[in-house]
């Protein structure tokens, strides 16, 4: 879901600016970018935020800030690790907004709810599977289904409880029109990051930065 301007509570634009901007930036200090040297690593980034931002133009909406597209946050958190993956969803959100598809006021709350929270519950998965299951299966359907339907479910009840909290919209009509889709988002989200995944695993392992043979296939 996007956020529009107009609709969201004050305090909640300026909490998500307070909180959004300094993780940005701890993801751009952090990130690997020496790995852009390697054999096809810039082109993989770039490749990667023009297809989230084509992805996240195919979209379904219903009214102002309820709208329902496919987040794709699941394959870019194993593809990049959390670094890289949330820079590529702010560049996609980024060219978004500059479009007009989206707001400069709720930029933050935007890439909060649609970036930050989703990479995080993917990435923590990743790590208690990485640290208690290691094996190829689990990944694939712990971190790249599971991980894809947590991740959009994490972002449709937040910023439906952010609409709610504002006032923009009352709890029956939210509980009516918006949060009973979201089950029916969960499944393609979950079959899209896992079924790319395991494309990926099979044809580009290369690609996949949280993936290794040696702990994932070898003698399991």
């Amino acid at each position: 879901m996007d956020l529009p301007d107009g609709i969201v509570a004050a305090a909640w634009v300026w909490a998500a600016n307070i909180l959004f901007f300094p993780l940005l930036a701890l993801a751009v200090y952090r990130a690997p970018w020496w790995r852009l040297r390697f054999r096809d690593g810039q082109h993989l980034l770039l490749g990667a935020c023009v297809f989230t931002f084509f992805l996240w133009n195919v979209k379904a909406g219903v009214t102002p800030g309820l709208s329902f597209h496919l987040l794709g946050a699941g394959l870019l958190t194993l593809m990049f690790s959390w670094e890289f993956a949330l820079i590529v969803m702010v560049v996609a959100l980024a060219a978004n907004t500059w479009l007009g598809e989206m707001a400069w006021e709720t930029f933050a709350l935007n890439g909060l709810i649609m970036a930050a929270l989703p990479v995080f519950i993917i990435y923590r998965i990743f790590i208690h599977v990485d640290r208690h299951a290691p094996n190829f299966f689990v990944y694939v359907l712990a971190c790249g289904f599971l991980g894809g339907a947590f991740s959009v479910a994490a972002a449709g009840i937040s910023g439906a409880a952010v609409l709610w909290s504002s006032g923009a919209y009352s709890f029956g009509y939210l509980s009516d029109h918006f949060l009973p889709f979201l089950p029916l988002l969960m499944v393609p989200e979950g079959a899209f990051n896992g079924m790319l995944t395991t494309l990926l695993i099979t044809f580009r392992p290369e690609w996949m930065r949280t993936f290794r043979d040696e702990r994932y296939i070898d003698g399991k």
